[in-house]
């Protein structure tokens, strides 16, 4: 049964997405199958939307709901009828979002952003935001995914988006002739701008780092001192020929699925009792490579022909040692998971680096932020009194 699924997913995926037509039927365009390479997912506003982008946007909604959105993702899953089409619809709704949010100029600040990363149910503790919850989220539930900081970010953005929206539909809008002619000059006029740069290089010699800061940052901050988790693989891989890499549209479908139908056979071929990975490849005259040791952040080089092949190996158990069929642009990846380095904590000496680097980041970005709030108030005073612009930032000693 799994085989035939298999098989006949890219026909299912087919009927997926024409279940969901309903719900983004004013938004995305009818999707031109003729014109589809079979590594493309859909196409919404006159823009094709890889496999690749679609994957990235499905792992944000497994990122959502381990970080407790769940009314946000009612909102973009509304009517999907199962898990198949709970994903298909938060990706075309999730692009939809973003572009009429862009359309309407609905940005949320990064106050904004932050206010609601520290109100999120997962890093919610007794007292409030838990920096400890956070930051072994970030290390625990982010790295090994292949996900980052800016994941969580991009969902609050695409949530605060959706919450502002659904606002303006709510409510009747008045819009002012006067407002109006400001909003348009304001878009179209062409305007002359000063800008100061605040370089971090600037405050290098203001920082001063000392023993006992890295101890006391080290002691705060030892749980989340850790090495990162270390992940070794075979593979094999199933490419299509130089020449099968120029074909388009329907051309090139055939030879897809045909690696596509061998790529399900091999996995088959693994659920048996007691299967070897190696000399089930053997049996399909498929050579096995090898990877060393690496990284979530730091990919084997043998694996960057796509970034979902490492986010995969990470997600690989000595339980569920062999991956599912993996679909790149130009054919396959089939994984064995062969070896594991679990992460440990770090002694002050390996952390150091990294303690040094936090503790500089911190400590620029403060004086940074003081800087340019003091130079805001100088210039502004200068300025009311009359000052030229110029000449009062040549009076703050900033350079223009």
């Amino acid at each position: 049964m799994m085989t035939l699924l298999r098989k006949h997913r890219q026909w299912l995926m087919i009927v997926i997405a024409i279940l969901a037509i309903p719900f983004v039927f004013y938004f995305v365009q009818k999707p031109d199958y003729g014109a589809m390479r079979s590594d493309q997912f859909a196409r919404v506003y006159n823009r094709n939307i890889s496999t690749v982008e679609a994957q990235q946007n499905a792992r944000l909604l497994d990122l959502a709901r381990a970080l407790g959105m769940s009314d946000f993702l009612q909102s973009l899953t509304a009517g999907a009828n199962d898990q198949n089409q709970v994903y298909v619809q938060f990706i075309l709704n999730s692009l939809i979002l973003r572009h009429e949010a862009a359309r309407l100029g609905i940005r949320p600040s990064s106050s904004e952003i932050a206010n609601r990363v520290r109100d999120l149910p997962a890093f919610r503790g007794d007292g409030g935001f838990d920096f400890k919850k956070f930051s072994d989220f970030v290390q625990n539930g982010l790295s090994p995914n292949g996900l980052g900081e800016e994941h969580i970010e991009q969902l609050v953005r695409d949530e605060l988006s959706l919450k502002q929206i659904k606002q303006l539909l709510a409510a009747g809008v008045s819009v002012s002739e006067g407002e109006i002619k400001a909003n348009y000059e304001r878009a179209y006029d062409t305007l002359s701008v000063t800008l100061i740069r605040l370089r971090p290089a600037d405050f290098d010699k203001e920082i001063k780092i000392t023993d006992d800061d890295v101890q006391k940052y080290y002691e705060t901050h030892k749980a989340e001192l850790k090495s990162e988790e270390k992940r070794k693989v075979e593979f094999v891989s199933l490419a299509l020929s130089d020449e099968q890499k120029k074909l388009t549209g329907k051309e090139r479908i055939e030879p897809l699925q045909k690696l596509s139908d061998r790529a399900n056979d091999f996995t088959q071929a693994l659920l048996e009792k007691s299967a070897d990975f190696k000399d089930a490849a053997g049996k399909f005259q498929l050579p096995v490579q090898v990877t060393g040791e690496f990284t979530a952040t730091t990919p084997d080089p043998k694996l960057n022909v796509d970034p979902q092949l490492s986010a995969a190996a990470f997600k690989l158990s000595v339980q569920e040692p062999n991956s599912d069929p993996i679909q790149v642009t130009d054919g396959f990846y089939v994984m064995h998971l062969a070896g594991i380095v679990a992460a440990r904590p770090l002694t002050i000496e390996e952390a150091k680096p990294k303690i040094v680097d936090a503790i500089k980041r911190s400590r620029t970005r403060e004086l940074m932020s003081t800087k340019g709030a003091g130079l805001v108030h100088q210039l502004r005073e200068e300025t009311k009194s009359g000052q030229p612009l110029e000449a009062a930032i040549q009076k703050t000693g900033a350079k223009a």
